[in-house]
C-alpha cells in the first residue's frame, strides 16, 4: 500500500513539473526563437507608442474561413470607431428600431 502511495506522488510531482514547467517553457521558447514578431503579439509601435496589433481584425476573403463579426468601424477595421452595432447580418440599416 505504502508502495504505491510513493508511486502516485512521485508522478504526481513529476508529470506536474514536465507538463506545468518543462513543455511551457520549451514550447514558449520555441516560439520566440522561431517566431518572435508572433509570438509578442506582432505590436504595431507609431511613434513610439504601441497602437495595435496585425494579427487583430484580419479581414478574411476566401471561403476556407468563418465570416468575422459585424463591425461597426465601416471600411476596414478601425478600433476606435469600432463598437456593439448591435445588428445582425441579415437586418438591413433602414429597417429602423425594433419594436418589441
Amino acid at each position: 500500500m505504502k508502495q504505491h502511495l510513493r508511486i502516485a506522488i512521485l508522478m504526481t510531482f513529476v508529470t506536474t513539473v514536465l507538463f506545468g514547467l518543462l513543455y511551457p517553457l520549451t514550447v514558449t521558447g520555441l516560439g520566440q526563437f522561431l517566431f518572435p514578431a508572433q509570438a509578442n503579439g506582432a505590436l504595431i509601435v507609431k511613434n513610439g507608442v504601441v497602437v495595435g496589433s496585425q494579427l487583430i481584425g484580419q479581414p478574411f476573403t476566401s471561403a476556407g474561413y468563418f465570416h468575422s463579426r459585424p463591425s461597426a468601424a465601416g471600411n476596414g477595421y478601425d478600433a476606435t470607431s469600432s463598437g456593439g452595432s448591435k445588428s445582425r447580418p441579415h437586418e438591413s440599416s433602414t429597417a429602423g428600431p425594433r419594436q418589441i
